[in-house]
């Protein structure tokens, strides 16, 4: 019971003393918000004061500038150290870049056999690139020690020796060469006897030429000032009684306005002594000089100029030794696929003994060697250029000649050739001329020729074709292989025999060529090539047919 007595009691002081604390929380913590009676007293007797502070109102005095009274002076002594100014030379770093093994040969040669006992050598030999210098030699021998007619009795065979040197200095290139060629020919122009025998050294013929020639012109063409000049001697000798001798002189200089206009002037002065059977030591002299103008802007080209000339032939129909033709072109492209051209111009063509038997290695002694004269030519067509890959042109040209040589079997020996030449000669030519390429792997050369004659004193132009015709194909499938096709054909070509008067038409010339050329290695090859493959027995000159299907084939190396 006492216990119970106990906790009604602590409860009850625990209660009061619970109810004290919350009386004493509301008194001192009134609720937020509550606005509470308050009073406010304004007084306007009340003044807000402040010590008086005191104020400067005078400038700083400036103070009087301080005298210099000190002097200072400075000695400034040179040192001169015995030295040696300090050089730098700089030179430009070249990056070595060495060539192509194949291109860095010595030089090349080839060798080959083919039907008519006819063997060929050729040696090429060069220097590797030099900036300075460059020299070459070059041998040739190909022989033809059978032939068409009367076994060796119409063998040939030629020979070529040459040297030739450039050295190069500053903005000049000094060059030269020496030559030798040998070429053996036989006068087979009879009909063989099987019960005569015509011993082959009787009839043969050998040309013996020796050539040198040294000169100086521009390395860079495209400076506005080029200029160049050369001085050749030739000597000349076949087996017989020929002989000739010639100098020749050539300069040239340009001149360059501008992109669009040009002018020069070009000279050539010769000295020619030949010797035959009819003559001996004659002087033919030759100067030609050829002033001349170009302009060319929009697809206009333009070319005027002169040729003048004074020879010292003697010949039965001359009129004067000194002549002035006018000398002139224009051309005009609309587009560069279509254009017209036109040009006149007159001209001593210069000949000698040495062109005419490079022409028709069988002629014999001649009474008289004369130059041609262009007395003009008139030159007209169109011609362009289509998607940059094919250029062709047509035209014709018209003529007057006079002195035009022809050749006639010999009125002595019919086995040889004399020449002909007509007083006046009219020529109207018909020509056309395409050249297309197709990227790296083909190219076509053709040409076509059509000949109208109009003689004075001979009534055919003997030996001279009346058409002719040349196809030259190149094919190159890759780098190993080089293919050639070549087609050369004329007609119509009049041939006398003076000693019986006896006059016939050859046969057309139709002969076609193949070479094939493979590389093994770079330097390593082997050919082989067919002449008149369609076996003709034809002849360019009467009397004179040639050889019939020839098959040559052999192989090349570098080195």
């Amino acid at each position: 019971m006492n216990q119970i007595k106990s906790f009604f009691v602590g409860c009850t002081l625990l209660g009061m003393f619970v109810s004290s604390l919350a009386k004493g929380q509301d008194q001192q913590e009134p609720d937020r918000g509550e606005i509470r009676d308050t009073e406010f007293i304004i007084r306007k007797d009340r003044v807000l004061s402040l010590p008086r502070k005191s104020r400067v109102f005078e400038k700083s005095p400036v103070l009087p500038p301080v005298a210099a009274t000190t002097n200072y002076n400075y000695q400034v002594k040179d040192f001169f150290v015995p030295l040696e100014p300090v050089v730098l030379e700089t030179q430009a770093f070249q990056k070595p870049l060495p060539l192509p093994e194949y291109d860095q040969t010595l030089g090349r040669a080839k060798l080959g056999f083919g039907n008519y006992s006819s063997p060929l050598l050729q040696l090429d030999i060069h220097n590797l690139p030099d900036p300075e210098k460059s020299y070459g030699l070059h041998l040739k021998h190909q022989g033809f020690y059978t032939g068409p007619v009367d076994g060796e009795n119409s063998a040939e065979d030629h020979t070529e020796v040459g040297l030739s040197g450039s050295l190069y200095k500053d903005f000049v290139e000094i060059y030269g060469n020496l030559d030798f060629q040998r070429d053996m020919y036989h006068f087979y122009g009879y009909t063989p006897d099987p019960e005569i025998t015509i011993p082959s050294d009787s009839i043969k013929q050998v040309f013996n030429t020796l050539k040198t020639r040294v000169g100086i012109k521009r390395i860079d063409r495209s400076e506005p000032f080029d200029y160049g000049a050369s001085l050749s001697l030739r000597l000349f000798n076949d087996r017989y009684d020929a002989r000739e001798t010639e100098t020749l002189v050539k300069v040239r200089a340009l001149f360059r306005a501008n992109e669009n206009l040009k002018g020069g002037i070009t000279s050539l002065l010769a000295f020619t002594s030949p010797t035959d059977v009819n003559y001996e030591a004659i002087n033919r002299n030759y100067f030609k000089l050829h002033p001349y103008a170009t302009y060319i802007k929009d697809g206009i080209h333009v070319k005027i100029g002169a040729n003048v000339i004074h020879e010292n032939d003697i010949v039965p129909n001359k009129l004067k030794e000194f002549y002035v033709f006018p000398s002139v072109s224009l051309s005009y492209h609309l587009v560069p696929a279509f254009g017209i051209y036109a040009g006149y111009e007159g001209d001593v063509k210069r000949n000698t003994y040495f062109d005419f038997v490079r022409e028709n290695p069988f002629l014999g002694p001649s009474e008289q060697l004369r130059n041609t004269v262009q007395n003009f030519q008139v030159d007209a067509g169109i011609s362009g250029k289509a998607n940059d890959e094919a250029n062709y042109k047509a035209g014709l040209r018209y003529g007057d000649f006079t002195n035009m040589h022809f050749y006639g079997n010999n009125v002595a020996d019919s086995t040889r050739f004399q020449l002909i030449y007509d007083n006046n000669t009219r020529v109207l030519e018909y020509h056309a001329a395409l050249d297309y390429k197709f990227d790296l792997y083909y190219q076509l050369q053709a040409t076509a020729h059509y000949y109208q004659y109009t003689l004075d004193e001979i009534s055919t132009a003997w030996h001279r074709p009346e058409w002719k015709l040349q196809l030259n194909n190149t094919f190159t499938p890759n780098e190993q292989w080089t293919l050639h096709a070549n087609l050369n054909a004329m007609g119509g070509i009049q041939a006398i025999n003076l000693a019986t008067d006896r006059q016939r038409k050859l046969d057309p010339i139709l002969d076609l060529h193949l070479s094939v050329d493979y590389a093994f290695t770079n330097k390593f090859s082997a050919f082989i090539q067919g002449s008149n493959l369609l076996n003709q027995s034809y002849e360019r000159f009467n009397y004179y047919p040639v050889r019939a299907i020839q098959v040559l084939g052999g192989i090349g190396f570098k080195f």
